[in-house]
């Protein structure tokens, strides 16, 4: 099959990359290269696909109808993955425009240019953030919040509806993944597993904001990408699934479990809970395993292992003098 993937040079869009030519897919990665997250790491994260005979890089936004069409007319993709998104819950509270275009407007490029070139399929990067905190768990796909608790969040609802949408009105097949705080190598350093192995590494503090009792259902990036790869056979028509790894842990909970697997305590922090934040996430994944034959097999703690493995030898493109590169780079402005 001949795939398209926006935003293919970051963290989830590079494993799945891998794993889509290594089962025998022609790949397009469509990457802009911003500022936000800068280009080395990208490139570093494309560094095994970029060997490969059936992968096609593009710098192109997706949101250039001109440059998007050109890319499609060329590649003919039989399915696009829209992994394309400004992330970010506590950013998007201070640059909601950039949030707008770049997840809301973008989306709706990338299902236009699909139904214009024939595309069968186009699966969207939803997001466990559309549950907000007013959902009892564990967290069903029929339970959106109708309060989102960032612009981020928000934005995310708004990819979905504009997926349903076309869906009824065009017939193109759309697929949402909601995606639950996904980890592992190469992930943004920004990012709390990465954060706290980083500060451990480094013999730095770890700040933890709030009380750390909130909880997040960690998913390890190996699963997330088996995933996306069994939506490609998902039901026609519009359809969400949850892919989480449904085990919500603490924030307390996980910096045991990091100290467990790095034979170090850490001296933490605490800092104010941010704003935007929720205080669950917690996936139910019976429509996914009943519907696509898929669940998580790789627990937290063989997850971090492996994460910390990695960032032990991670290129230094991804840590600039140990700190994250969000620290250092200027996002762009809305």
């Amino acid at each position: 099959m001949r795939i398209a993937i926006t935003g293919a040079a970051g963290f989830i869009g590079s494993h799945l990359s891998e794993r889509l030519l290594a089962a025998g897919h022609d790949v397009l990665c469509l990457d802009v290269l911003d500022r936000f997250y800068p280009a080395p790491i990208k490139l570093a994260n494309l560094q095994e696909a970029l060997r490969h005979p059936r992968f096609v890089l593009a710098t192109a936004d997706v949101c250039d109808p001109e440059a998007l069409d050109d890319s499609f007319a060329q590649f003919r993709p039989e399915a696009v993955i829209h992994l394309a998104a400004t992330a970010g819950v506590r950013p998007s509270i201070e640059r909601p425009m950039t949030y707008v275009r770049s997840n809301v407007e973008a989306t709706q490029r990338v299902l236009s240019a699909s139904s214009q070139h024939g595309v069968s399929r186009v699966i969207l990067a939803g997001s466990s953030s559309v549950y907000g905190k007013d959902q009892p768990p564990p967290f069903d796909e029929q339970s959106a919040s109708g309060e989102p608790q960032s612009p981020y969040a928000a934005t995310k609802r708004a990819m979905e509806l504009l997926g349903a949408a076309h869906s009824s009105v065009h017939g193109l097949t759309v697929t949402v993944c909601r995606f639950f705080t996904v980890y592992g190598p190469r992930q943004r350093p920004d990012l709390a597993i990465s954060r706290f192995v980083r500060a451990l590494l480094a013999d730095r503090p770890i700040t933890v904001f709030g009380d750390g009792s909130f909880a997040r259902d960690f998913t390890y990036v190996e699963d997330t990408v088996a995933g996306i790869e069994a939506a490609l056979r998902a039901p026609r028509g519009y359809h969400v699934y949850n892919l989480g790894a449904g085990s919500p842990t603490s924030v307390n909970d996980l910096v045991a479990a990091i100290e467990q697997v790095m034979g170090k305590r850490a001296e933490i922090r605490r800092e104010p809970q941010q704003r935007g934040d929720v205080p669950l996430t917690f996936a139910s994944v019976a429509k996914a395993k009943r519907e696509l034959g898929w669940q998580a097999r790789v627990g937290l703690q063989e997850g971090l292992a492996r994460f910390v493995q990695w960032a032990r030898t991670a290129p230094e493109a991804y840590f600039r003098a140990g700190e994250p590169w969000s620290l250092l780079v200027q996002p762009p402005q809305p």
